[in-house]
């Protein structure tokens, strides 16, 4: 039981150590970046635009989730599958739509 205990306890330490040393976070964009990025999408009217998936997003809702316009930005190639967080790789897109990709 010891032994056991033991080996379960290190690999809790491990888990909290992979986990310090890899932490889940966002980007923080500029509000510059988040200018060029926007402009991705297909201009409508004003600051009215359509996202890839052809929704229509507003540039004030960037990361409103309750908005009906609001967006984030997407990971065209995700980080996950050796995307990068270089402008060519980003795109606004509707928040339903963004976190729908499960990735």
């Amino acid at each position: 039981l010891y032994r056991g205990l033991t080996l379960y306890l290190h690999i809790i330490n491990l888990k909290s150590i992979v986990m310090q040393i890899r932490p889940k976070h966002r980007p923080q964009w500029t509000e510059e970046e988040l200018d060029v990025i926007f402009s991705k999408a297909t201009l409508v009217l004003g600051e009215l635009r359509k996202d890839a998936s052809g929704v229509y997003i507003h540039r004030d809702a960037y990361g409103k989730a309750e908005h009906p316009l609001g967006w984030e930005v997407d990971h065209i190639k995700p980080i996950s599958e050796g995307g990068t967080n270089e402008l060519s790789n980003l795109r606004p897109l509707n928040i339903p739509a963004n976190r729908g990709r499960n990735n």
